[in-house]
């Protein structure tokens, strides 16, 4: 083989090897999770739940855009369920000013979700982090508000059923997710 076949080659290889790299690294990315943005048309499955949150600030947040992130738990196993393949989570974020409450509505696989903290600013002591999504329900989690140096956890759910009313389905009635214990809510680790 010449020299131009064997740079062909080499490109190939490369251009192989870079197609399977994103395509490993995007499988970590699948989510179950779907972000509501108009109202569904019909209530959800039995398999799946609407869930509701807020997050606002009452302080700036010194990052670009604040984010909240809740992850499926596990209670059978005590972990977060999920794999390097498939993780299933909650995201929402919010631009960094002081602002009021913005809520956010999602689809999501009924389960138990855990609110994983920020390295930057914890949840507050006391503070309510596991939920119950429950099959077909349309529930309300809370409102996670930056305060300056934690995170704090409050609950209103007027105020909810006013701000999300534009993002559930007609007839849906929002209602305060129960509670639930999640021990040992750590991430899984990937490792090549």
């Amino acid at each position: 083989m010449n020299d131009s076949g064997q740079t062909m080659t080499r490109r190939g290889h490369a251009w192989i090897a870079l197609v399977l790299a994103c395509a490993g690294m995007s499988a970590c990315l699948l989510n179950s999770v779907q972000r509501i943005s108009t109202a569904p048309a019909s209530m959800p499955d039995n398999a799946h739940a609407i869930v509701v949150l807020g997050i606002g600030l009452d302080a700036a947040w010194p990052y670009a855009g604040f984010p909240v992130t809740l992850a499926e738990y596990s209670a059978k196993k005590q972990q977060i369920t999920g794999n390097c393949f498939h993780y299933n989570r909650i995201e929402a974020e919010v631009p960094s000013v002081p602002a009021k409450i913005k809520y956010f509505a999602y689809e999501v696989p009924a389960n138990i979700y855990v609110y994983l903290p920020h390295t930057k600013a914890a949840l507050a002591p006391a503070s309510d982090a596991a939920f119950i999504a429950p099959p077909g329900g349309t529930v309300y989690f809370g409102d996670y508000v930056f305060v300056g140096d934690t995170v704090a956890f409050r609950r209103d759910l007027d105020a909810a059923r006013t701000g999300a009313r534009a993002l559930l389905p007609r007839g849906a009635t929002l209602t305060a997710a129960e509670t639930a214990t999640a021990a040992n809510a750590r991430m899984f680790i990937c490792t090549p």
